[in-house]
């Protein structure tokens, strides 16, 4: 860790100078920001450029009013990001970037079909900001981990540690922002968010791990995995806990690959919000009331409300929708009317949220190119089927898939970058045309690698 803290002084100053002048400067630090940002460039630290990205998405994500510099600047830094890769495209644009080209058709059919969006401006930000995250994040990780894999790795989940850490901290000194209506949030301010973010890291950690095993020493693996979980617990969001231990089964699980865990999974997918109906006897016997919020499990956090809203909603945009930002409108648009129903929130489900936005054919567009992702992945890396299907499980109880300028969705695509561009550390290859052999990679799930 020291070591590390050592080789990256220079970032997390940076980061710190960025933190500190957007608390107190606001808007005026923008300058300052935008110019540390131009260096970066110049000098083709590209690790810096996408991790300063992710913090500013982090802190956008804070309920905090402090953090409100993050939520502004947040669109210009996707600009700017989206200028580095095409100013430095004979570098970032060498080989095909297949999450991008995948997911074109769906990108195309968002922007046909917004003319009739109620908010049209803000429904093309946003349409815009998601194809560039897809064609920036993937092209600048794709030339990382074929430059240096094993510092790349250490980069994003160090990085991503010392966020979850700082909560942590905070909490320990008793910092009341780290936590809402009584639920620990740490910087994310939202609870749900935190889980979201937290499961999303432990993705990204176990296929660092499994790609590189041994580009961390056991002690602090170890380290990580147990703040990971201390944030997963002590947030309390159970859809993120539970899609994290089913990542857990089916990477596992031999039993469960192919047809079998297929069904096995749909299964545990159809079958979850019934099991947490029957939960509380389970849970009151072992004294676990206050983990699982037994007062919420009834009507699921009010999840059951918002997607039979979605469902009625859906059947007035069932082929095309009306754009991204859409299903946001009309949530807010009733919003009187759901919170009587006992629902906060959004949709709280991201295959919902795309049928309303883009209809069913931006839909099906979407789930076409995304098994076509992991089908691809899954011939360079074993564990691609369990990760989509904790994914699978997350989306549909959090619509944080549909978003794009938020901390979930660019840890993804890092994800899915690690899974289709990393490889094993004696695999010297750089291309990814051809199927590469998982035969030697270590099952992160051990410890000892």
């Amino acid at each position: 860790m020291i070591i590390y803290l050592k080789e990256h002084l220079q970032l997390f100053v940076l980061m710190i100078l960025w933190t500190i002048t957007g608390i107190y400067l606001g808007s005026v630090s923008f300058p300052i920001i935008g110019l540390s940002i131009v260096l970066l460039m110049t000098r083709r630290f590209y690790v810096e450029i996408l991790l300063g990205f992710w913090m500013i998405l982090m802190y956008s994500d804070s309920f905090e009013q402090m953090f409100d510099f993050a939520k502004a600047f947040k669109p210009i830094y996707m600009l700017v990001v989206a200028g580095v890769v095409i100013l430095h495209r004979h570098v970032l644009l060498e080989g095909q970037n297949v999450i991008f080209r995948l997911f074109l058709p769906f990108f195309v059919w968002s922007f046909l079909i917004m003319y009739d969006n109620p908010q049209l401006s803000l429904s093309f930000q946003k349409t815009l900001s998601y194809s560039l995250l897809f064609f920036t994040v993937p092209a600048i990780m794709r030339h990382l981990l074929e430059r240096d894999q094993h510092s790349t790795l250490k980069a994003i989940v160090f990085f991503g540690t010392a966020y979850l850490t700082a909560g942590l901290i905070l909490r320990f000194f008793g910092v009341e922002f780290v936590y809402h209506v009584g639920r620990f949030s740490g910087l994310m301010g939202n609870p749900n968010g935190l889980g979201v973010l937290t499961f999303l890291f432990a993705i990204v950690f176990a296929t660092a791990s499994f790609r590189h095993p041994n580009f961390l020493p056991r002690g602090i693996r170890v380290l990580v995995w147990l703040i990971i979980f201390a944030n997963l617990f002590m947030c309390q969001s159970r859809s993120a806990l539970f899609a994290t231990l089913l990542y857990f089964l089916f990477s596992s699980a031999s039993v469960l690959r192919g047809f079998i865990g297929i069904i096995a999974f749909a299964i545990i997918l159809f079958s979850y919000q019934f099991l947490l109906h029957n939960l509380p006897l389970v849970v009151t016997s072992l004294g676990l009331e206050e983990f699982f919020r037994l007062d919420t499990l009834e009507g699921g956090s009010g999840r059951l409300i918002a997607w039979e809203f979605t469902w009625t909603q859906i059947q007035d945009n069932f082929f095309v929708g009306r754009g991204f930002t859409y299903t946001d409108w009309i949530f807010w648009q009733n919003y009187d009317l759901l919170t009587s129903l006992g629902h906060l929130g959004n949709a709280h489900n991201s295959f919902l949220t795309f049928w309303l936005d883009t209809g069913l054919i931006g839909l099906i567009l979407y789930l076409i190119a995304f098994f076509l992702m992991f089908f691809t992945i899954s011939k360079r890396y074993a564990n691609a089927v369990p990760v989509m299907y904790a994914i699978i499980f997350s989306a549909s109880f959090e619509s944080w898939l549909t978003a794009s300028l938020n901390p979930n969705t660019i840890t993804f695509l890092m994800t899915l970058s690690i899974m289709l561009y990393g490889r094993p550390p004696e695999d010297k290859s750089s291309t990814i045309d051809g199927s590469v052999s998982d035969e030697g990679e270590e099952n992160p799930l051990l410890i000892d690698g």
